[in-house]
């Protein structure tokens, strides 16, 4: 199982084993998405079950020998066996990382441990979903890890009361994570890139029969900051999900695929776009099997 480390210890990523350890998995979920409802909280016996039949439940550990402290769990995976568009995957549930260990790659450790399990269980990928709205994970899953996404669900698990979730359906983009790297090939790649949503005023689908029939890049813009703007301004945070969704759905039905998430901080302020293309080869990129190079 993957290793990684840090300046403060040494992080050891490998699967839970004991109860006290699925315990901390539970702790950990509350904190990371401010869940009040036992409800939401993945049940140790559901995680003892997956862990023995089938899937994976990973932990991060800590160990700090300068305060010669004991092993505590600082972050977790929970995934199972299941079938992504005919394709037998590891689909990943859920992820979190301790507050107070993020941005250190405990989360790339642990999806890096995902993909090697999967791998060697003779799995095409790992699948998981994710808020299309939140910028960090959308720059995490598409621009570091490399997934791509050509699914999006309209209010996956319903409504929730959560810190990260409450005030706004549940909108869900799945991403692909193919078990070997691949190269692809996409078309329109020296045409200039369509921006699908404006927000001149309000936040609103622009498509263009004309781009998407020359193949050319499109963009979808994000709000920099979901949780701040959901906080400041409820209904503009809901209307930029319409937006995000009537995008993400005509491109998706037209072909593309979100395969990159770009950054443009000019002008002083923080722009975030999802980047979709469509492949010159939807086949060789939608169907990677078992360890064969698209």
């Amino acid at each position: 199982m993957a290793n990684g480390s840090m300046t403060s210890g040494s992080i050891d990523i490998r699967p839970v084993r004991t109860i006290p350890e699925y315990r901390a998995c539970q702790e950990l979920q509350r904190r990371a998405w401010g869940i009040a409802e036992e409800g939401y909280l993945i049940p140790i016996a559901t995680m003892v079950s997956v862990q023995h039949a089938g899937g994976l439940v990973l932990g991060a550990f800590a160990n700090d020998p300068a305060e010669d402290a004991p092993e505590r769990l600082i972050g977790f995976a929970f995934a199972y066996l299941g079938r992504v568009a005919g394709r037998w995957a590891l689909y990943s549930q859920l992820a979190a990382v301790d507050a107070a260990f993020r941005d250190r790659g405990v989360g790339a450790a642990l999806k890096q441990a995902q993909r090697a399990w999967a791998r060697e269980q003779g799995l095409a990928l790992v699948a998981w979903s994710f808020d299309p709205l939140q910028a960090g994970n959308a720059n995490f899953n598409l621009h570091r890890l490399g997934a791509f996404c050509r699914t999006y669900y309209v209010d996956f698990f319903g409504p929730r009361t959560d810190a990260l979730n409450a005030g706004l359906e549940t909108d869900r983009l799945l991403a692909e994570w193919p078990v070997v790297e691949t190269q692809h090939c996409w078309l329109g790649i020296s045409l200039p890139p369509h921006d699908l949503v404006t927000v001149d005023t309000a936040p609103e689908l622009r498509w263009s029969d004309t781009a998407a029939a020359a193949c050319a890049p499109l963009r979808i813009e994000i709000p920099a900051d979901i949780a701040d703007l959901r906080a400041r301004d409820l209904e503009r945070a809901r209307a930029w999900q319409q937006a995000v969704r009537a995008a993400f759905q005509r491109a998706f039905a037209a072909g593309y695929v979100a395969m990159d998430v770009v950054r443009d901080d000019r002008a002083g302020m923080r722009r975030v776009f999802y980047v979709l293309r469509r492949p010159s080869d939807p086949v060789a990129l939608l169907n990677v099997e078992n360890g064969e190079r698209a």
